[in-house]
């Protein structure tokens, strides 16, 4: 019983840091947020701090890591073309949280996050892709590059349409993506030629 309230407490420990943390990246860019501003805006003490987190990044990498397991979410649930970037979902998502996603890219924090979610989107799709593909003969070009090519283009995408402050509907973004970036991926994975 006793585990079970420590749980529950550092359940709520670290959501009121973490909630904290978000709320101040709303108000002002990373680099001038303290630890003292977190601690004032969860309204816990540093010793409770110190006990869930070794400093801010710590709780900004755990914000990151959370925002792009939402991402990766609508990919590994993808059943309308196994292996096929679920663009507009995740466009649609992105789009919901847009204030989160944007505080979280303001600042020096902006290349780590896009670094994070380069890597993430690409392994995850790399994983769809060969699941799908597992069956079939190899492609022309190797799995790792087409899912590298294909996060690379999607996240650049992606950026752009958060910096110009989304001009474009979701369903917008994910005609243009799939325009541009799915018919050579396509050809290529299933090895049609043109």
């Amino acid at each position: 019983m006793k585990l079970e309230k420590q749980d529950r407490r550092s359940r709520r420990t670290r959501h009121l840091v973490q909630s904290a943390l978000m709320e101040l990246l709303l108000e002002k860019r990373y680099e001038a947020i303290t630890v003292r501003d977190i601690l004032d805006r969860a309204g816990i003490g540093s010793s409770t701090f110190y006990a869930h987190y070794f400093d801010k990044e710590d709780v900004q990498t755990v914000l990151i890591e959370q925002m792009l397991g939402q991402l990766s979410k609508p990919i590994s649930q993808n059943t309308a073309r196994p292996g096929l970037l679920p663009s507009l979902a995740l466009f649609r998502h992105i789009q919901e949280h847009s204030q989160h996603f944007q505080a979280l890219v303001r600042g020096h924090a902006e290349e780590k996050v896009w670094k994070v979610a380069q890597t993430t989107l690409s392994r995850t799709i790399e994983q769809a892709l060969a699941s799908t593909y597992a069956e079939k003969r190899s492609p022309s070009v190797p799995l790792a590059v087409v899912a590298q090519y294909l996060a690379g283009a999607f996240l650049s995408l992606l950026k752009w349409w958060i910096e110009t402050e989304m001009p474009y509907s979701p369903e917008r973004m994910d005609e243009i993506f799939q325009q541009l970036a799915l018919p050579g991926v396509w050809t290529t994975i299933e090895g049609k030629s043109e």
